[in-house]
Parts: C-alpha cells; sequence; structure tokens
C-alpha cells in the first residue's frame, strides 16, 4: 500500500483530522511498518521497536513531505522526551488487559 492510499484509508477513518494529522498517522503507520520489518520481535524489546518506528517515522516524513514535517516536528520532539513512559504505560496496560483476560 502506498502513501496516498493510507492517506486515504486515515482520512475515511477520521473525516475532521487536518491533512498535518493525516500525514503524521501516514508516517507513524510507515515506521511501524518498517521497524517491524526490520526487528525479530521474539528478540528485540518492544522499546527498541518503538524507538526505531518513531524514528523512521520522523525520517520518512522529513524527507517526503517537509513542510508538513516543519509543523509537527515539536510532535516528534515530545514523543522522544515522552519513549520511557509511553514503554511504561504501555506494559501496564498490556498487563492489565491479561490479567482482565485470566479473571
Amino acid at each position: 500500500m502506498n502513501r496516498d492510499e493510507l492517506f486515504k484509508i486515515v482520512k475515511e477513518q477520521h473525516p475532521d483530522w487536518p491533512d498535518e494529522q493525516i500525514w503524521t498517522q501516514v508516517s507513524v503507520m510507515i515506521g511501524a511498518d518498517e521497524a517491524v520489518s526490520r526487528t525479530n520481535p521474539d528478540t528485540t524489546p518492544i522499546d527498541q521497536i518503538i524507538e526505531i518506528a518513531i524514528e523512521k517515522a520522523e525520517i520518512w516524513l522529513r524527507e517526503n513531505l517537509p513542510l508538513i514535517f516543519a509543523k509537527v516536528a515539536d510532535f516528534f520532539a515530545q514523543l522522544w522526551d515522552r519513549l520511557p513512559d509511553i514503554v511504561v504505560r504501555g506494559f501496564n496496560y498490556i498487563w492489565r488487559v491479561i490479567e482482565d483476560i485470566f479473571n
């Protein structure tokens, strides 16, 4: 699926989002896809996979849509600053889901 097809899908799911937000979502989807394809989820810690996904999303958006990236650069800076918290919250969420399943 190419970037324009992804844009269309996200736009249909979130018609009220501005284009900058949709392109940011597309870049994260592409970055996540690349992160998963580059790593082995069985041996790569989740925090490294998330880090690679954010890095690839940022690079993709900067290279492909630099004007959009300029508008959302602060979002990526905040992601980097919050990465440890995001990982901890992710693990806590997964743990709660597992507990709910087995209770």
